[in-house]
Parts: C-alpha cells; structure tokens; sequence
C-alpha cells in the first residue's frame, strides 16, 4: 500500500466494519476435482461490500459503480489461474476467468441464501491481491475535461466518505487522483491552450494505466484518446484486507 499518512492501526478500525466479514472467514481446506483448495472467504461477505455501496445516497453513488481487481503476486498473472471460485451446491463459479482482471460476482437471492465458501487454489508463496476501485461509468465519447475530472474525484470521494468514512477520504492520496485505462494501440493525450501533449502512446496489447492528477494541469484542459477508454477509476486503499492468499 502506498503511504497515506495514516497509520495502519486507525485504518484497520476504519474498514473493520465494512469488511471484517470478508477478511476474518476461519481457515478451511476443501477437496475441488482432485486439488486442493483454502477457504478464503464467503459469499456474503462479498456480498455485503457490494449491498453497502448500493446503498449510497443517490448524490455520492450517481454514475459510478463499484469493482474488485485482481493481480496474483510476486508474478502479476492473471487472476483466473489462482481458480478464485464460489464452492456452490450446484458446481463452481469462478470470479475470474480468461484474461480479464476483473471479479465478476454474481448476485442472486439464491446464492446468498446458500452462501457458499470463496476457495482459492494457489500455492503459499503466490497471493492474489484485490484492488477495490469506483469507476466512472462509461463516456459517450474517449474525451473529457479538468473540470469534469475534478468533479468526479469530487463524487468520488463522498463516495468514500460514506463508505468508509472521513478521514480515510481525507487522507487516502489514491482517493484524489485518476487511474485511466488507456486502451491497446491508443494515445492518449492533454490538450491545453489548444496545445496537445502525448501522454500515453500504447504500443502493447493490454490496457495502459495512466495515473492522472488533474489539479497539476490548466483550467480548461482536454484530456482525449483515439480509442475509448478501458476504464476510469479511483482505487481505494485497501491493500491489507483484500488480500487472498494461502497460509503456510
């Protein structure tokens, strides 16, 4: 986790509540098709973070939506080879697959009324870290300005502060800058006084995440891509209690 100037002992108290139910599920070792997986949370305890940031008030959660992304260390792979999967009565569903680095969570009444265990199948020297993140929602077009990107942080971080609460708004540097995701083959650039600069010249096959602080740009910038975006995102610093990983 980045330095944010507070300490960990008081953020711990700050996400307790929200969270304990995700970061506290005992320990359990379950047998899927031949290999052995660790319990590593619950349904519900996913659940909840997403039921929790539904029901935000209109102003804070208006145009944004809530996402966990993974990335397996010290490697980076992709989350799908860790087999993060929901243990359900009728088979396992998995929460990553492909290359897609985002967890997708199915929500039905069913399933929260079965409730069943999150299993991980990965070794102990290998974690898969969740990266808990507000996106924008998608922009008609790949442009924006300053000041529609200061009005989102803006959004965002009453965001936070519902969610969390106000001093983990005030202090969490991620929570007052832009990650946007520059998508494969696209540029991405900042024009101001009718001036454009490259930022970003993607040359790979992945999206490119560029971290953006709108504040150190002038009034009236434009920020465009040739391509739209991938994503538009604020992480929100929570290193420490989304991490999945087997014990030794």
């Amino acid at each position: 986790m980045k330095k944010t100037g507070i300490s960990m002992g008081l953020l711990a108290v700050l996400l307790a509540a929200p969270f304990s139910s995700v970061s506290a599920e005992p320990e359990e070792t379950v047998t899927v098709t031949g290999q052995h997986a660790m319990r590593v949370g619950s349904y519900k305890g996913i659940y909840r973070v997403y039921d929790r940031f539904d029901r935000l008030p209109e102003k804070a959660g208006k145009n944004l939506s809530l996402h966990f992304l993974g990335d397996i260390l010290p490697d980076h792979a992709v989350p799908s080879e860790a087999r993060v999967v929901l243990h359900a009565k009728e088979g396992d569903i998995p929460l990553f697959t492909g290359q897609d680095r985002e967890m997708h969570f199915p929500r039905s009444g069913a399933l929260l009324a079965e409730n069943p265990p999150v299993l991980l199948t990965l070794p102990s020297n290998r974690k898969v870290q969740l990266e808990l993140a507000i996106e924008v929602d998608p922009l008609p077009a790949p442009s924006f300005t300053k000041e529609e990107a200061a009005g989102w942080l803006g959004q965002i971080n009453a965001a936070i502060r519902d969610f969390f609460g106000v001093i983990l708004a005030f202090m969490a540097p991620d929570a007052h800058r832009l990650k946007v995701d520059v998508a494969p083959g696209a540029r991405f650039e900042a024009v101001e006084n009718g001036t454009p600069r490259l930022l970003v010249d993607n040359q790979g096959v992945v999206p490119y995440t560029f971290i953006l602080r709108p504040q150190d740009y002038q009034d009236g910038t434009v920020f465009r891509s040739d391509r739209p975006f991938s994503m538009i995102r604020v992480k929100i610093p929570t290193d420490e209690f989304f991490t999945l990983k087997r014990k030794n």
